[in-house]
């Protein structure tokens, strides 16, 4: 069986009273499969290992992040708190980060709100309401939605709930919930006697909060000097957009089939981790994205995200040699996101619309 369905099975039958040691010992995301991928290693002339993060419970890495902060708020949280109202956690999210919050409160048997804009799918709704979440929809994007949440729901719950807040990407307790993915690396290398040929990380950017967990996680583990190769659209720049003014930007339009990208600035972290440490930020095109998880589907038969495949073009389109100095004995890890929002009729389009 696969572990996203054995997570998943977990979770729903998962039902107990809130405590401090349930909120600490354990956690809704998974240890994910590190999958040497030889296909991958011969385009790349190196050694490309795979984290698998689509086999989360929600099918992307967000759960790790959104459920670190929703069992930290719950944390600090006193007993007579707890007790006087119940918690009720709430989003804003048209994708990944709703599913995942739906998730964590899930398992941590607190009510959850998701706010999704009008133009969330109706597969993605379903898979969130299905994940134990209420649904209310409120404005066209992503931002309307949120403001909708912070001015409207969250004034309307506070009087008869403990409510937390879950921004989708910058909260410094997101970061530290996606830096467990290196303490997964590093100990599958170390195991192996290969820590020493890890020689780079790759992901996708959006917000920023997976590319801030990694570099979290690697300076954790003493691996400062290994470099982080970060990708993303042209039609949604919004790292490159803040390396070239030196401070984040706020896009005001976005135009991308990686919609989970889409996010409307960068964090200043993001930013300060780039002068800090050693990153190469490359944009790939929708084309490109679509191609690479048409071929990702045909190598691996898995279904993923324009957002994921953005990372893959660091093989497919040979771009982690512009970047980095490799030998074929090096090891690179790509984090292969994942994400809910793609359909194999999504796929099908994706080839009638862009394959060459």
């Amino acid at each position: 069986m696969p572990a996203s369905t054995t997570a998943n099975t977990i979770i729903k039958n998962f039902k107990q009273p809130l405590t401090q040691s349930l909120l600490q010992s354990l956690k809704p995301y998974v240890k994910t499969p590190l999958v040497y991928s030889p296909r991958l290693s011969q385009q790349a002339k190196c050694h490309i290992r795979l984290k698998q993060e689509f086999t989360q419970p929600s099918g992307s890495y967000k759960l790790r992040g959104l459920s670190h902060l929703v069992a930290k708020r719950l944390q600090s949280l006193s007993p007579a708190q707890l007790a006087q109202k119940p918690v009720r956690v709430v989003a804003a999210s048209g994708g990944n980060a709703g599913n995942a919050v739906a998730l964590a409160a899930s398992f941590y048997n607190v009510d959850a709100t998701v706010v999704v804009p009008t133009c969330t799918t109706e597969s993605m709704k379903s898979k969130i309401s299905g994940n134990g979440a209420q649904l209310i929809t409120a404005g066209n994007t992503i931002g309307e939605a949120d403001e909708y949440l912070q001015a409207v729901l969250i004034p309307s719950l506070e009087e008869d709930y403990t409510v937390v807040y879950c921004h989708p990407y910058n909260i410094p307790e997101i970061w530290e919930g996606h830096s467990s993915m290196v303490d997964e690396i590093v100990a599958q290398l170390r195991s192996e006697g290969s820590l020493n040929r890890l020689k780079g990380v790759v992901c996708s950017v959006g917000g920023g909060g997976l590319y801030n967990g990694l570099v979290q996680g690697l300076k954790k583990h003493g691996l400062t000097h290994v470099p982080i190769v970060t990708l993303e659209t042209d039609s949604v720049p919004t790292f490159q957009a803040a390396i070239d003014r030196g401070e984040p930007v706020t896009l005001s339009s976005f135009n991308s089939i990686a919609t989970s990208l889409a996010c409307p600035y960068i964090t200043q972290q993001s930013l300060d981790n780039y002068h800090n440490h050693e990153t190469f930020n490359h944009l790939v095109s929708d084309v490109q994205a679509a191609n690479a998880c048409l071929r990702f589907c045909v190598d691996y038969n898995i279904i993923v995200e324009p957002a994921c495949g953005v990372a893959l073009c660091s093989v497919y389109e040979d771009i982690i040699h512009k970047s980095l100095r490799l030998s074929e004995d090096d090891i690179v890890v790509v984090v292969v996101c994942g994400g809910s929002a793609t359909s194999m009729q999504d796929l099908v389009k994706y080839q009638q619309m862009y394959s060459s």
